[in-house]
């Protein structure tokens, strides 16, 4: 009879609709593992958001099309969008990663590549696919440790990698009176007061040099490491602190 019953739930929990398996499934989840589910739930939010605030940053440098079926995945938890570079399908997050980060100033759809690397990064690293995890023993401290080192980076990348043209790869942080003068200086002018005061942004009282430096992209970026610091902790880790170039040198997109 016992036996019966156990089949009999199991069945129920494997047909129920969807919100009904959420219940049962946190029913049976451990709490360490259901924080580290909200995690997840949390950074894929945030995703979503940079996401939409980099396209409109850099309206260049995205497909209209990738970008709708890029958002659909993550908000589905579906890893089936995959994008080519040179007519090479593009599988693991390190590839992605790799071109959204190249300095050839030629390259296309560079946040479609950005945000699809990061969501694999997070996707593997959670391993979404195997769907709920029932305890916090089932997740992987050393992919855990190396999203938590990768995303440390990614941010110092996102906010200081240029291009081959000694332009910035991503806008995020930067005023656009702070761009119209760089392209002026890698133009081959020399920066002058008279310079700063005649830049569009300036002259036209749109933006001030004593406005703060646009901090969202950062911040966004910040509450995804600290999810993922949080997940550590249920999993009985703590992350060291080590510097930017420890963590470049150690395990950037490995």
């Amino acid at each position: 009879m016992k036996h019966l019953f156990v089949l009999i739930f199991i069945t129920l929990l494997l047909t129920a609709c969807s919100s009904t398996q959420d219940k049962l499934q946190g029913i049976l989840q451990t709490t360490s593992a259901s924080k580290i589910k909200k995690d997840y739930k949390k950074i894929l939010t945030s995703l979503v958001i940079f996401k939409e605030k980099l396209n409109a940053r850099n309206p260049k440098n995205y497909n209209i099309e990738h970008s709708k079926n890029i958002t659909k995945s993550i908000k589905t938890l579906a890893n089936n969008v995959y994008l080519e570079v040179n007519n090479k399908k593009l599988e693991r997050y390190s590839e992605y990663l790799k071109y959204a980060f190249d300095k050839n100033k030629n390259t296309v759809n560079r946040n479609d590549l950005l945000i699809l690397g990061l969501y694999k990064l997070i996707y593997e690293a959670y391993d979404i696919k195997a769907g709920h995890q029932i305890t916090a023993l089932s997740y992987d401290i050393k992919k855990l440790q190396k999203l938590y080192y990768n995303l440390n980076v990614i941010k110092w990348r996102i906010k200081s990698n240029k291009d081959e043209s000694n332009t910035y790869l991503f806008l995020t942080w930067q005023k656009n009176w702070q761009i119209e003068l760089k392209k002026n200086i890698n133009s081959g002018k020399t920066p002058t007061w008279e310079m700063i005061q005649n830049l569009e942004y300036i002259k036209n009282k749109k933006e001030s040099i004593f406005d703060s430096s646009n901090l969202t992209f950062e911040v966004l970026l910040s509450k995804m490491i600290y999810h993922v610091r949080s997940t550590l902790k249920n999993v009985g880790e703590e992350p060291i602190d080590v510097s930017i170039e420890a963590m470049k040198s150690l395990v950037i997109f490995l």
